[in-house]
């Protein structure tokens, strides 16, 4: 009884002793087995079009990880129970060795992984604390996962990208890399404001890693901010789904589409071909996920004799109401320019019209090099558009004291220089506004931006005015004609410069053009690289592609057409003599 009463003692002592002196001391090593600092995931932002339309959202999904080291050990554990001396012990040891094997076989079932593979992991992985089994799970299977109570398996809690218009806006939108980080697109230009900041709790979990209770915020989850832009995915729709049959028809390298709202800058859609899925990780790659409308630089052909006409108006090099003579053919230097015939003597509409390279090359000429640079320069060449990318080609705009005398004739129509179809499209939109260029955007303008003025109203009507006989029925656009309304553009057909010489077989076939003509709304670029077949050329490729997207793109902004047929009524009055009499008419 005194051994026993002493023993009570002692032990009342030394919880006297462990709660006098040694409380703090407990509390710190029960933090440490227990108290843990949680990171919460933020909501990345929405993507969703100028009408709210989603583009890009986040989905709750689930990781499940593994501790390698901790886990081996808790195995090696029940092993050297197993062989215990004492029979109940290594009985009890084998059953708890059992059913850890059973659950990690369940485990492997649920991850799709062969029975055994987890284990070879482990092996391989012995010395590492952390290793992921598994990203972007569904939340129920990561659940039934955590539910087997598996020592050192652990999920988390994280967001999947997802895309609902998949190819149609992939080039715009971009994608995300698998921790939700923006790769390309705008999901990486605007990757600071739509992913948001993580948040940070103190928890308790128990020994095996369960939450038992949340202590306190640390600090706060910031959810990202939505980003919209200024696409129509309308628009958007039918323009790539109509680039994607051209460029497969044409057996094409390439294609790439933008439609730009010439009151704004906004871009209202931009396609390109070949494309991807973002939501199939297995299409990425570089040559497919590569925005062309913004990053690939070409040189315009005939696209760019508009703007030569443009810059030598300005210049007052020429009169609007100039003619060129031009024989068909034209010696400069050693080169001689060509057209396919000759023309005579042509107007400047005649000039574009017909898309004369000899014409356009004189009109060049006439101009000092420091006009014809500064006026390209203006409207955008040898600059980013700035659109709102986080890639984006400037192109090739030599400074004018670099021009000889070739240089400056074939910039006339086209060659020597580069832009990307963004670039050219943006260029256009001056004369849709009077000789204003307004900033090129992706993003949805909340008010009307401030334009700046790169060239006289007088002059852009003119050359605007101009571009509409290209589209006429003996014109070189006629494919790009689009009923009930008055259409400007030019077609662009460049041979390809490969290993320093310019190819016949190879070619980039282009048309842009503005819409209503009396009154423009939109510009519509259309640019197909390299089409596989006889005789292809801007207008009888790219002209008839750009006349269904401007058509479309019109009837979704209900722009009301400005070249309806005039129906003349004849009105005849049919009347009875029975009718007549009782009227009181005869005849």
């Amino acid at each position: 009884m005194l051994l026993l009463l002493a023993g009570i003692a002692v032990l009342l002592g030394r919880a006297a002793y462990i709660e006098t002196f040694q409380q703090s001391w407990l509390k710190k090593q029960a933090g440490k087995r227990q108290l843990r600092t949680v990171t919460v995931p933020p909501y990345r932002g929405m993507i969703v079009d100028r009408n709210g339309e989603s583009l890009a959202i986040s989905s709750p999904v689930a990781s499940v990880s593994v501790d390698p080291r901790k886990l081996l050990d808790a195995q090696r554990a029940f092993k050297r129970a197993s062989l215990s001396k004492n029979s109940d012990e290594a009985r009890l040891a084998k059953l708890d060795q059992e059913e850890l094997n059973r659950k990690i076989t369940e485990m492997e079932s649920l991850l799709d992984m062969s029975t055994g593979a987890l284990q070879e992991t482990m092996k391989v992985m012995s010395t590492k604390r952390f290793h992921y089994l598994a990203r972007h799970l569904e939340p129920e299977k990561a659940q039934r996962i955590a539910d087997l109570n598996i020592p050192a398996v652990s999920t988390k809690r994280e967001y999947k990208r997802f895309y609902p218009m998949a190819e149609t806006t992939s080039h715009v939108v971009g994608f995300t890399n698998i921790d939700d980080e923006g790769i390309e697109g705008v999901e990486h230009a605007m990757n600071e404001r739509l992913a948001g900041h993580s948040g940070r709790n103190r928890v308790i979990r128990d020994g095996r890693g369960r939450l038992v209770e949340n202590i306190e915020e640390l600090e706060t989850m910031v959810p990202g901010e939505m980003v919209q832009l200024s696409i129509d995915h309308r628009i958007q729709y039918a323009a790539y789904k109509l680039l994607k049959g051209e460029v497969y028809k044409l057996n094409a390298k390439s294609g790439s589409v933008v439609v730009l709202d010439t009151k704004t800058g906004e871009v209202l859609a931009m396609a390109n071909m070949p494309g991807f899925n973002p939501n199939d990780r297995s299409s990425f790659k570089p040559y497919n996920y590569r925005n062309r409308a913004v990053v690939d630089a070409f040189e315009p052909g005939s696209t760019l004799k508009p703007l030569t006409i443009a810059a030598a108006l300005e210049a007052r090099a020429i009169d609007e109401n100039v003619s060129i003579e031009t024989n068909g053919k034209f010696k400069v230097g050693k080169v001689i320019i060509k057209d396919p015939k000759n023309y005579g003597a042509l107007t400047l509409s005649r000039l574009l019209a017909k898309s004369s390279n000899v014409g356009a090359s004189k009109v060049a000429l006439l101009m000092k090099p420091v006009d014809h640079w500064k006026f390209l320069n203006r409207v955008g060449f040898g600059r980013k558009p700035d659109a709102g990318f986080f890639s984006e080609e400037e192109g090739k705009l030599a400074y004018y004291d670099k021009w000889g005398k070739v240089d400056r004739a074939s910039h006339g129509y086209g060659y020597g220089i580069s832009a990307s179809l963004l670039q050219l499209a943006h260029a256009y939109t001056v004369f849709a506004n009077g000789g204003l260029l307004y900033p090129v955007s992706i993003y949805k303008q909340e008010r009307k931006p401030l334009g700046q003025r790169v060239m006289s109203e007088n002059n852009a009507n003119a050359v605007l005015k101009m571009m509409r006989a290209v589209v006429q029925p003996n014109a070189t656009g006629k494919n790009a004609a689009v009923d009930g309304y008055h259409v400007a553009g030019k077609t662009g057909t460049a041979n390809k410069l490969i290993k320093r010489r310019y190819s016949k077989d190879h070619l980039v076939v282009s048309f842009i053009g503005v819409a209503p003509a009396t009154n423009p709304r939109l510009v519509v670029a259309v640019m197909i690289d390299d089409p596989k077949v006889e005789k292809a050329s801007g207008g009888r490729l790219a002209a008839p592609l750009f006349s269904k997207i401007m058509a479309n793109s019109l009837r979704v902004m209900d722009v009301a057409p400005d070249n309806l047929p005039q129906i003349k009524k004849a009105v005849k009055p049919v009347m009875s003599s029975r009718l007549a009499v009782a009227s009181g008419n005869s005849e």
